[in-house]
C-alpha cells in the first residue's frame, strides 16, 4: 500500500507587528494563504484597543462594546472558509443608541428608519422630522457613493474621490467642501440637540466636528445598517480570530517588545526585539500605533514615516 503524504508549501515568512484586530486579520489571512506567521505583540493578550477589565460580575469590554459593517468581517471569515455566523452568536440591536440631554430629553435611534422617524417626530417635532428625512438621503447618497472608494478601500485617495465627484457633480453639495461638520449640520438641523447628536459621528474616528470634514456625516449610515453585539462580549471576536489563525500554524508571541526594523539594502527584512533577538521574515507588518514611528520607537529611520502624529493633540 502507498501512503501519500501531501505537506503545504510554505510561501515565506511573515512578521505582524501588533495583535490588533488588524493584526489578528492579517495573520489569519496570511496564514490560510501558506505564510508562516509570526506575531509579535508587546502587551500579554491580543486585541489593542478591543480589550477587557476584569469587574465583579466578570471581564468588561472596555474598547468597542458592538460591532458594525457586519460584511466586513462576514468577508475576513469566508476569506478562510470559515462562517462568521457558525463561529460567534451575533444578535442585532433593536435600538442603536440612546441619548440623554442635561435637560432630561431623550431620543432612541432604531435600524430601522421607520422607527427612527418616528422617534425624532416625537422629539423634535415636524420640522425636526422633514430635517432627518432630508438628512438621511443626502448621507445615504454619500455612503452609497463612497463605499467602494473610501470605506471599503484598502488605500483611499483623494484622487479616487476627486474622480467620483467630477463623475457625479451632485456629490459636490452634498460633501460641502469647504463647510466642517458642525457647521453643515447647524445648517442641517434646527433642533440643536439633533445637530449636536449626529455630529458626534466624527468621534468615531477620533475627529472632532468642529474641525472634521462634513462629507463624515456618512458614518451615521454605518451605524444604521445595524449594530450587534456578541454574546460573550467583544473580545470573543478577537479570541476566535487568533484561535482561526493558530489552527493555520500562526505563532503568537506575548510581551514581545520589538525595538527596531531591520533592514537589507531598502527592504524591511525582519526585527529586532528588545531583549536582541533578531527575527528575519520575507514580509514584515506593522500594526502598532503610528506615533511609536514617529518618537523613533523603532529605530530613528522611520521618524518621518507619521511625522504629522508627533504634534497633534492625542485622541481619545
Amino acid at each position: 500500500m502507498n501512503i501519500v503524504t501531501t505537506v503545504k508549501q510554505i510561501k515565506g515568512k511573515a512578521i505582524i507587528v501588533g495583535s490588533g484586530i488588524g493584526g489578528l486579520s492579517a495573520a489569519l489571512r496570511l496564514a490560510h494563504e501558506g505564510f508562516s506567521v509570526t506575531v509579535l505583540e508587546r502587551q500579554d493578550s491580543p486585541g489593542g484597543k478591543m480589550r477587557t477589565l476584569p469587574s465583579e460580575a466578570g471581564p468588561v469590554d472596555a474598547g468597542p462594546t458592538v460591532l458594525t459593517l457586519k460584511p466586513i468581517f462576514e468577508e475576513l471569515f469566508n476569506s478562510v472558509h470559515e462562517n462568521l455566523d457558525s463561529h460567534l452568536p451575533l444578535i442585532r440591536q433593536k435600538i442603536l443608541a440612546r441619548h440623554w440631554w442635561p435637560d432630561g430629553s431623550k431620543l432612541d435611534l432604531f435600524d430601522d428608519y421607520e422607527s427612527s422617524q418616528k422617534a425624532i417626530y416625537e422629539f423634535s417635532g415636524l420640522t425636526g422630522f422633514r430635517e432627518f428625512q432630508k438628512f438621511f438621503r443626502k448621507t445615504q447618497r454619500l455612503f452609497n457613493a463612497f463605499e467602494g472608494s473610501m470605506i471599503y478601500a484598502a488605500a483611499p485617495t483623494f484622487w479616487n474621490m476627486a474622480k467620483l465627484v467630477l463623475t457625479s457633480p451632485d456629490l459636490a453639495k452634498d460633501i460641502a467642501p469647504f463647510r466642517t461638520l458642525a457647521k453643515t449640520l447647524s445648517k442641517d438641523f434646527t433642533d440643536p440637540r439633533l445637530a449636536q447628536l449626529f455630529g458626534r459621528y466624527a468621534t468615531y474616528v477620533g475627529g472632532s466636528p468642529y474641525f472634521s470634514p462634513t462629507l463624515l456625516s456618512l458614518i451615521w449610515q454605518a451605524e444604521a445598517k445595524g449594530v450587534w453585539s456578541i454574546k460573550g462580549g467583544m473580545y470573543s471576536l478577537i479570541k476566535k480570530i487568533e484561535k482561526l489563525a493558530k489552527t493555520r500554524g500562526a505563532i503568537f508571541r506575548y510581551c514581545c517588545h520589538v525595538k527596531n526594523f531591520l533592514k537589507n539594502g531598502e527592504k524591511i527584512a525582519g526585527v529586532e526585539l528588545s531583549s536582541g533577538e533578531k527575527i528575519f521574515a520575507d514580509v514584515v507588518l506593522f500594526n502598532g500605533d503610528p506615533r511609536s514611528l514617529s518618537t523613533g520607537s523603532l529605530g530613528s529611520d522611520y521618524k518621518k514615516i507619521t511625522a504629522n502624529t508627533l504634534h497633534t493633540e492625542r485622541s481619545f
